[in-house]
């Protein structure tokens, strides 16, 4: 289906999902829409929609899982690059899913410092702060990517699920490979298990002079201790693995 056909059928999310919608949906259910940069395109109603369901998309997600006061959206959601995981349904697209990507590049042309940087300066971290510094002067492209989220209801669909995991953990690796970008920071959040889950996939826990660094306690999270994560080049494994998600790129929506 095409840009346009998609964009007629798309639908603002509601706050309960009907249920067995997330039930009955299978993988291959699943399409991708990038929002390549908000600020960029807000003129395009499609955007502002897809931007509105993303943000309702995190008050759930952020609101099942943390305490109040937890802030979903920050200054770098209007810039980022936003990948989007969404459910074809009868009555139109549902968002399931997503993950934001700010790259060094883009962080520089609005004047801001890297996000992952600024994570580790607001955790009062300034020897993260500092590695984080020599990583990105190593060379090639590099980005951090955060604020996983998905709907909660997603847990009562298992393969539903997975899928959404790899869509993640090996999605971004593939994503930003295709946008130049190979090299990735990751806040993981210890609690739940986002560490183990990239482990598999290569990352590794950022060290300072072979030594681990201890995760740390990210403030807008109230404390919730976050272990900062790095992909300097994928194994050929991991990139083979990665490219099952081709055919789900190569068929993006794009705005």
């Amino acid at each position: 289906m095409n840009e346009r056909a998609h964009a007629r059928r798309h639908r603002r999310i509601r706050r309960r999902l009907p249920a067995r919608l997330i039930e009955r949906a299978k993988p291959e259910d699943l399409r991708l829409f990038i929002i390549e940069c908000p600020l960029a395109t807000w003129t395009d109603k499609n955007v502002r929609d897809l931007f509105g369901d993303l943000v309702g998309l995190k008050l759930l997600g952020f609101g099942a899982f943390h305490e109040a006061g937890v802030l979903p959206v920050d200054t770098t959601d209007f810039f980022g690059r936003h990948y989007l995981s969404c459910v074809d349904s009868v009555d139109g697209i549902h968002l399931l899913a997503s993950f934001r990507a700010v790259d060094l590049a883009r962080c520089r042309s609005f004047n801001l410092p890297f996000a992952a940087e600024s994570l580790a300066h607001a955790a009062g971290s300034p020897l993260h702060a500092k590695t984080v510094s020599e990583f990105v002067q190593q060379g090639d492209p590099v980005a951090y990517i955060g604020s996983w989220t998905m709907h909660p209801e997603v847990r009562r669909n298992p393969p539903l699920r997975a899928a959404l995991r790899d869509h993640f953990s090996l999605g971004a690796i593939l994503f930003l490979r295709e946008a130049g970008v190979p090299r990735i920071i990751v806040g993981a959040t210890l609690r739940f298990k986002v560490d183990r889950l990239l482990a598999t996939v290569g990352y590794q826990a950022l060290s300072s002079n072979g030594q681990v660094l201890p995760p740390i306690a990210v403030k807008h999270l109230h404390e919730e201790p976050v272990q900062l994560m790095y992909l300097d080049a994928g194994s050929p494994d991991v990139l083979g693995r990665a490219e099952s998600l081709r055919g789900l790129w190569d068929s993006r929506v794009v705005y």
